[in-house]
């Protein structure tokens, strides 16, 4: 029986039209790539089904006791936290935990799946950059090893999922404030991100479902930079009380550093409210008042799922709320 000869780095080449130095450069991540081409590399590779083995092609498929972490950034300390619990989760066996991350690019995403299969991992965890537009490179991870999707995730593929609800967290911040504020004479507005990401576009939903369709929404992207720029086109705008519901901690914490920056109380003048509860929870004085995802359980079972021989499956945890001293109690 004939069998079609498998793609080589020169094949990858020729169809990207750069030479084999480059594909090799973008492929394994040892020097940085202008983007584009880096885009037309790992395009054609994806094409050709070619993946690096940097272990060498002589060698027998065998277990490497590793499993590959793929994290959307490095500045978001939630994305910080969930590496540190995923690593004290697999602290008790003999499996290494290596850490990617792709600085939320599509491009470089793509370039750690393809990086961390030449490595011969069993198993890889991936918080998706994009809820569509990662499709492909968690398509890949899933048709090669046993992989799982955290806290964000990419309906439709073959791999497992583990995460939280949040429409029950919302629903959450929901009752805690219509119980112990007066959201008349301090209204809402949201500040969340771009819904590019599950998580993004879940929250969005489901503060839309809680508070109407009509309510105020600030959206940008997940970090402090995005929750002090919104806090002060809040401030701008005229308002000199609310209550702020951020879609994470880290831009609570941004939010929350404004407004005090700026002479207003908190919560006398504004409420706040984030969200995650691990990573940025801490960096907020008063306290944070969060609804935190219960990550210690969450990363026990993506260890069970990494060593379990079962069939793709989905873990759903439920939140808790945490009242801190940004909001009243």
């Amino acid at each position: 029986m004939s069998r079609t000869r498998p793609a080589t780095m020169a094949d990858v080449a020729r169809l990207a039209g750069v030479s084999t130095a480059t594909v090799s450069r973008v492929l394994s991540g040892t020097r940085a790539v202008d983007p584009a081409m880096a885009e037309r590399v790992t395009s054609a590779a994806g094409r050709l089904d070619y993946r690096i083995n940097l272990l060498g092609r002589g060698l027998r498929r065998t277990s490497t006791a590793t499993v590959g972490l793929v994290l959307p950034d490095l500045r978001n300390p939630f994305f910080s936290a969930l590496g540190q619990h995923l690593a004290r989760a697999f602290a008790g066996s003999e499996v290494d935990l290596l850490l990617f991350s792709a600085d939320d690019s599509l491009a470089t995403e793509a370039r750690g799946v393809r990086s961390f299969l030449g490595r011969q991992v069993d198993a890889l965890v991936l918080i998706p950059v994009h809820e569509e537009r990662s499709a492909e490179a968690v398509a890949l991870a899933a048709s090669s090893v046993r992989t799982v999707q955290l806290d964000r995730r990419v309906p439709g593929t073959q791999a497992s999922y583990v995460g939280v609800s949040n429409r029950d967290g919302i629903a959450l911040v929901h009752d805690h404030l219509v119980a112990a504020a007066d959201l008349v004479s301090h209204p809402v507005t949201y500040v969340g991100a771009t819904p590019d990401s599950s998580s993004a576009h879940e929250r969005l939903d489901a503060v839309r479902r809680w508070f109407g369709q009509e309510v105020d929404c600030l959206l940008g992207d997940f970090s402090a930079a995005w929750g002090r720029e919104a806090a002060a086109r809040l401030l701008s705008s005229g308002a000199r009380t609310g209550t702020l519901i951020c879609a994470a901690d880290v831009i609570a914490a941004g939010a929350v550093a404004h407004l005090l920056a700026a002479g207003h109380r908190v919560p006398e003048d504004f409420r706040v409210t984030g969200f995650d509860g691990v990573g940025a929870e801490e960096l907020t004085h008063p306290s944070l008042t969060t609804v935190r995802q219960p990550v210690e359980a969450m990363a026990a079972a993506i260890r069970d799922l990494v060593v379990s021989e079962g069939d793709a499956s989905a873990r759903w945890f439920e939140p808790t709320l945490v009242v801190g001293g940004t909001s009243p109690g």
